[in-house]
């Protein structure tokens, strides 16, 4: 599986990726230091069992 397809581009800053997610998206990340946004059905159906977890929520 490749994941880096559904991660995208990464962010050293949780400020700048939650300044750049859209409402409906969420902040992930697996070591509290690089961070991705991603729709939460990838999260919830892929990256969760791979120890990714959700920082921001959507609307937030």
């Amino acid at each position: 599986m490749d994941i880096t397809a559904i991660l995208g581009m990464s962010y050293d800053s949780l400020i700048e990726a939650s300044v750049d997610k859209s409402p409906d998206e969420v902040v992930v990340t697996k070591d509290d230091e690089t961070f991705y946004i991603v729709s939460e059905d990838n999260h919830n159906q892929t990256l969760a069992s791979l120890g990714y977890k959700i920082v921001v929520n959507t609307g937030e």
